[in-house]
């Protein structure tokens, strides 16, 4: 009986290690997806929740907590690489009516975010109840069919005009620009929604030239990533709930991996955008939305 005893308690010690370092694997794994997809116009939580509940076995609803709490790990990496965008904004606190870089850019970045709360947070709190991917999917395709107007549109201008846009990148855009945008994002609170592409597209649709659109989506991200990360623990305990059930240390493991990812990721996107032409860039991020979409279709309805 005592052997039958010992062997039963080192089968469940063994039960037990191979699951912690599956959930470290999982963590891992989640936290380069983070890293890298946040940045692309792809549904970063979309993936990271297919992650945990195909790769870890957790609950759709705990999986689609895990793909926001893993917005931290970005938003640390992205408040390093725009800190001085951060540092002009809150300069303009002084002064935020002024005519000047930094109360521009809090102006944008002010305006963007109660637009986000007031569209993001009833859809999370609806989501979070009853997780649902095809609608999330179906609207990631239209987002794609419409950057992949732009990119004939672009072309054409190109050709017809030489034209490239709104000039410069750090002219923050305007407080109609910031509102329509800041709206766009609360959209990324349903699965399947990218953060980036919903942002750049209305950007790109009101003047900016796509490397400007890249930039002043990312920065506003800093602000969006903050919000998406704390909103499973300020609206209902469905935060709580998801770190006891994943484990402290996998969730450490993930936002690390995720905020090295995301600094290299944020600086070389950028850097492409910059060399690329507009209809070029356009035509990239239209694809890969598009085809997103349709990827992340085929697998809700596989669910």
């Amino acid at each position: 009986m005592r052997e039958d005893g010992a062997s039963v308690q080192t089968s469940n010690e063994d039960d037990e290690r191979r699951v912690s370092v599956k959930a470290l694997l999982v963590a891992a794994l989640a936290g380069m997806i983070q890293g890298v997809v946040e940045w692309l116009p792809v549904s970063s939580k979309s993936m990271i929740g297919l992650t945990f509940s195909s790769g870890g076995g957790y609950p759709s609803s705990t999986a689609y907590v895990m793909g926001l709490l893993a917005n931290f790990g970005s938003f640390f990496a992205a408040l390093y690489f725009f800190r001085k965008d951060i540092a002009d904004a809150l300069g303009g606190l002084r002064r935020p009516l002024a005519n000047t870089p930094g109360a521009a850019k809090l102006r944008y970045l002010v305006i963007a975010t109660i637009g986000t709360a007031v569209v993001g947070l009833p859809i999370y709190a609806v989501v979070v109840k009853a997780f649902h991917r095809q609608a999330g999917s179906v609207f990631m395709m239209v987002i794609g069919a419409l950057l992949l107007v732009t990119t004939a549109v672009n072309y054409q201008r190109e050709r017809l005009a030489h034209r490239k846009g709104r000039p410069g990148t750090d002219e923050a855009p305007s407080g109609r620009t910031a509102a329509v945008v800041g709206c766009a994002q609360g959209l990324a609170a349903l699965p399947g929604v990218s953060r980036s592409a919903v942002t750049v597209t209305p950007l790109v649709y009101l003047g900016e030239t796509p490397a400007a659109a890249l930039r002043f989506s990312f920065l506003l991200d800093v602000v969006g990533l903050l919000g998406a990360g704390l909103a499973p623990f300020l609206v209902g305990h469905a935060g709580f709930s998801a770190l006891h059930r994943v484990g402290v240390i996998p969730v450490i493991v993930m936002l690390a991996v995720a905020v090295v990812m995301s600094f290299l990721a944020i600086g070389f996107i950028l850097r492409l955008a910059a060399r690329l032409r507009a209809w070029i860039v356009t035509l990239l991020i239209g694809a890969i939305t598009f085809g997103g979409g349709v990827l992340y279709m085929s697998g809700a309805l596989g669910h």
